[in-house]
């Protein structure tokens, strides 16, 4: 599931590369290959946290939720990309940016009470969220 979202998402934009090189960007964008990188580690960290989750006993009260939540923010996620770089809209793109960055903070919290280390794993991907989100709010707010 996490490899799947990364691959789609890792196609999206590479396919609209030179799209996003014409934008106003702000001077904290990184380049693409740091940003390859960085999806690469982001996704190993996702799928190792998801596994520990899994991992646990299915009569924990909050593994469910928890694994809900971790469901919603792989399609968040990849609404994003697929709104931004597919459709080109950066604004358009602002609000699920914004909604990927409160669902993965919420998922990363639900991970910590089920197992302690699958939320931790999970920072990452709420530094890349709420990144994301300011990035992308900077784009949209350049390029109108």
């Amino acid at each position: 599931m996490v490899g799947t979202v990364a691959v789609w998402k890792s196609a999206v934009a590479a396919t609209n590369m030179h799209w996003y090189a014409g934008l106003l960007k702000p001077t904290f964008a990184p380049p693409p290959w740091i940003a390859s990188i960085g999806a690469l580690g982001l996704a190993a960290s996702l799928a190792l946290a998801v596994f520990r989750v899994l991992g646990t006993p299915d009569y924990l009260p909050d593994r469910p939720a928890a694994l809900r939540l971790f469901g919603l923010g792989l399609v968040l996620d990849a609404a994003w990309s697929w709104l931004f770089f597919g459709g080109h809209h950066p604004s358009v793109a602002l609000g699920t940016a914004a909604a990927l960055a409160i669902c993965v903070a919420l998922t990363a919290w639900r991970f910590a009470i089920v197992d302690r280390r699958a939320g931790l794993m999970l920072l990452p991907w709420v530094l890349a969220a709420f990144f994301t989100f300011l990035l992308d709010l900077s784009i949209a707010l350049r390029n109108g």
